[in-house]
């Protein structure tokens, strides 16, 4: 499906702004607020829009500890079994397919490295005839940006692996917390009534966590495969990973059209990056840019294609 101009404008403003009133989005990206309201109606009775979300501190919430688990499995069968397992898991972020070496990605946020080192070893355990090999990518930055390949408003990423004390919260600051993450554009007239509070409370609530930083931003989950977009991730291991080095990779990130994240670990392969496209030309280049990058240093990549099928919207906050 080949977008609009205007489509994916107001597609690239809602991945980062989902929750600001129409009225706003339409002026931001020169539409009429019932064009806006037309579009997201039909982004979503379309199945592009699978889901209005929110993105949090995770850190702020006391799950400071951010890592990204690849599973191989002995057979795809037991990927598959592994992945359709119905788990009530506090510390699962994400999860999808992937081709190449591994089968599975796993996002998960934990409190403290112990925690992690528990929640692995019993899956270890559990799975031990089943799981063939693992990785694990603890970073100690991350940045996500808003989808620049859609020509969408610029602007500066969100840091997700942000370090900040534990913030303590109300029953209601919680349960505004839940919902947004449910549906990041739930209206405050509605969030006041649930939570039995006047509009201009939920409002207050709402901006001071804003303010305080456990809500960072808000966003949209799209189906890519209708709009004919990839995900595709780079591992790669950077031999010499200098301050240089480090802001090279960071400054590439920043000013590429196609990526959508990066993260940086002390492990090896110490740097993995996340690119939307369209066309595999798209990538190739993106790969030749990065190899042009550290022409001069030794850099090894390999590449995993993420896939992610048709499931359930994604719970942002598992832990609460």
């Amino acid at each position: 499906m080949e977008l609009k101009p205007q489509d994916a404008r107001l597609l690239g403003y809602l991945y980062h702004h989902a929750r600001e009133p129409n009225t706003k989005i339409a002026k931001a990206i020169g539409l009429t607020r019932e064009q806006v309201d037309y579009k997201i109606k039909k982004f979503v009775d379309g199945g592009i829009i699978k889901q209005f979300t929110t993105l949090f501190n995770y850190s702020a919430l006391g799950y400071g500890k951010y890592y990204v688990l690849l599973l191989k499995f002995a057979k795809p069968i037991y990927a598959r079994n592994f992945f359709n397992k119905e788990r009530k898991d506090k510390n699962l972020l994400d999860m999808a397919f992937t081709s190449n070496k591994y089968d599975l990605v796993m996002e998960v946020f934990f409190k403290n490295e112990k925690e992690f080192r528990e929640y692995l070893n019993k899956l270890l355990n559990e799975q031990k005839e089943k799981i063939s090999d693992y990785f694990v990518f603890s970073p100690y930055y991350g940045k996500l940006w808003p989808l620049k390949f859609l020509k969408g408003e610029k602007e500066a990423g969100v840091d997700f692996t942000l370090d900040a004390k534990e913030i303590s919260l109300d029953k209601q600051e919680i349960q505004i917390l839940k919902m947004l993450a449910e549906d990041g554009r739930e209206r405050i007239v509605e969030i006041a009534d649930k939570l039995k509070i006047s509009p201009e409370l939920a409002l207050y609530k709402i901006k001071k966590l804003h303010e305080r930083k456990v809500i960072l931003s808000s966003a949209i989950i799209f189906d890519m495969k209708k709009l004919d977009y990839f995900l595709s991730t780079i591992l790669i291991n950077i031999q010499n990973m200098s301050n240089e080095n480090e802001k090279k990779i960071k400054d590439f990130a920043e000013k590429s059209e196609h990526v959508r994240s990066i993260v940086l670990s002390m492990s090896k392969p110490n740097c993995f990056i996340q690119l939307f496209h369209e066309k595999h030309g798209d990538f190739i280049k993106t790969m030749d840019e990065l190899k042009k990058l550290f022409e001069n240093d030794f850099i090894d990549m390999e590449v995993i294609f993420v896939d992610y099928p048709e499931k359930e919207k994604i719970n942002a906050l598992p832990f609460l």
